[in-house]
């Protein structure tokens, strides 16, 4: 089954992906956060740095773009291809209100017949490298996603990473496996399943329901447990010593590349999903004001019990 990692702008990059493949492992596939595809198509200098390939030595990447353009995604695959990536994804799942008002993301959702038009026009021409797509299950409700499902399944996509929630919901709310199932069902080519995968056993739980999934992907969990696919292979949860390092490390890398303050900052806003609901742990990780304090407030216990509390509900989620 392959593991991958979701994107969260803003902290997934390529010094989180490099740190955490090497302190934890256990990932197949970094995603990238996705690059605002203009008409000019020229991309942000932090873009161009996330998706160099020497950010990304030693790593399997997945670039992601956001789009509503056919044109502007096919010259993209060029440059995609240029820089030496086999695959890229499509995202048509953010649901960023300042992304949906434009069309975009899971805007894109709101019309079957335009999504269709879309991919028409795309795999007209032969694209110079492999296309995924992810998606959410419906722009308003669930009851959208059999004719969505039905438009995806007639395009020759890599896979098709389903997150199992619409747009109206957000990350919040309760997810619909059952959406991931009727995909399986459907015999939908290589789904991979996106959604509150927090634990080994939430896991277990989907590929019960769906013998034979191909793939995961997750994205808050493994910010709250690191250790998350690693464990998933089998190996051992993360003790005091290597989440000390983990943060450690990606703070110093942070500080670096931007700032002290930056990077603080960096860490506070990773370090809010493994609190959860704690709130001595809240107040003592807002007020700390170096790295020695942040790793403080986070570790005392967490580490020790090997008990990831679950991840609260996130203005900011994987994109």
């Amino acid at each position: 089954m392959t593991i991958y990692f979701a994107p969260m702008e803003g902290i997934t990059d390529g010094i989180l992906r490099q740190t955490h493949n090497r302190i934890f492992g256990g990932v197949d596939i970094y995603c990238l956060p996705f690059h605002k595809l203009t008409q000019s198509m020229s991309l942000l200098t932090r873009e161009e740095r996330d998706i160099s390939p020497e950010e990304n030595e030693g790593l399997k990447i997945l670039p992601q773009a956001l789009t509503k353009d056919p044109d502007q995604l096919s010259a993209w695959l060029y440059y995609v291809s240029e820089c030496g990536y086999s695959c890229a994804d499509l995202n048509i799942g953010c649901p960023s209100p300042t992304v949906t008002k434009r069309g975009r993301g899971s805007g894109m959702l709101r019309d079957p017949g335009d999504l269709r038009t879309f991919f028409d026009r795309l795999f007209s021409n032969t694209l110079p490298v492999s296309l995924s797509v992810k998606t959410r299950i419906g722009y308003d409700s669930a009851e959208e996603w059999p004719v969505i499902l039905s438009v995806l399944a007639g395009y020759p996509f890599a896979h098709v990473t389903i997150h199992v929630r619409t747009m109206r919901e957000q990350y919040t709310g309760t997810v619909h496996p059952e959406a991931f199932e009727l995909a399986v069902q459907r015999g939908l080519p290589h789904p991979v399943y996106n959604g509150d995968l927090r634990t080994p056993e939430d896991v277990e739980e989907i590929v019960r329901r769906c013998p034979g999934t191909e793939g995961i992907m997750i994205g808050r969990g493994l910010l709250a447990d690191p250790s998350l696919a690693r464990r998933l292979q089998g190996g051992p949860a993360a003790g005091r010593d290597e989440l000390t390092a983990w943060y450690s490390a990606l703070y110093e890398g942070w500080k670096n590349r931007f700032d002290a303050t930056v990077a603080l900052g960096r860490i506070k806003k990773l370090m809010e999903f493994p609190v959860g609901d704690e709130i001595r742990r809240k107040r003592l990780l807002r007020r700390a004001n170096d790295i020695e304090s942040c790793i403080g407030a986070v570790i005392s216990e967490m580490a020790d019990q090997q008990a990831f509390r679950p991840f609260p509900a996130a203005n900011e989620a994987e994109k």
